[in-house]
């Protein structure tokens, strides 16, 4: 009787155990979209090249400024897919020849102008992806402070809680996301000629999960403020 019951544990927890790795494995896959949506990739796959951008850096920056709304605007002016100021975004339309009808709640102008962006921040920062995206966030004259005073490695590597130093952070990551779990979507396969990265950073479906679990835990046990 003792061993039978030994084996009935035995079988529960083995039980438990399949169903948790189970659990771990295949939740992220079923919520992964959700977590890091990709729409419009033709776009983004067209302008990317276009530009010689990476696709999966194009892919994050809109994850991070307006999670492929492209109706989003926030209170300080900014709009679109991208979230251009009015001023930038007249700059960008001249630059890419939709001067001067041109709408930047398009998701296709919105791209472009975003790709066309981000390559003009990566000429002028040497390809130094840190200080491309500081400069999307912060404007340029912030970030030529920061390098002109050699402190800009100190800050954006910093724990510090500042909008700049966290969007870097984030968009970083969501790169790393998107590189990976989206490699075929955004033909990043076929433009191993583009170079983006100081530092190649290995890239592995456990990221993806790590990321997603993440996300999934913060949704569920953060309670919204009042």
């Amino acid at each position: 009787m003792h061993k039978k019951r030994k084996i009935i544990h035995l079988s529960i927890w083995v039980t438990v155990l399949v169903v948790s790795l189970s659990v771990y494995f295949l939740v992220p896959k079923y919520f992964a979209d959700d977590v890091y949506p990709l729409k419009y990739t033709d776009w983004i796959v067209e302008y990317s090249t276009k530009y010689n951008v990476s696709p999966s850096l194009v892919a994050a920056v809109i994850l991070q400024e307006s999670r492929f709304n492209p109706k989003a605007a926030s209170g300080a002016g900014a709009q679109g897919l991208m979230q251009f100021m009015p001023g930038t975004a007249a700059t960008m339309a001249k630059e890419t020849g939709h001067w001067p009808k041109y709408d930047i709640f398009d998701p296709e102008t919105s791209i472009e102008f975003g790709a066309a962006h981000l390559r003009d921040l990566l000429n002028k920062y040497n390809n130094n992806v840190d200080q491309a995206l500081a400069g999307y966030n912060a404007g340029t004259g912030t970030v030529d402070r920061w390098v002109g005073l050699n402190i800009f490695e100190r800050i954006i590597n910093s724990n510090s809680n500042s909008e700049t130093v966290n969007y870097v952070k984030k968009v970083k990551h969501y790169e790393e996301v998107y590189r990976t779990m989206y490699a075929t979507q955004l033909g990043m396969k076929d433009m191993t000629k583009i170079e983006l990265r100081a530092t190649t950073v290995d890239q592995t479906t456990a990221q993806v999960r790590g990321f997603v679990w993440t996300q999934l835990f913060n949704s569920v046990f953060t309670l919204p403020k009042n």
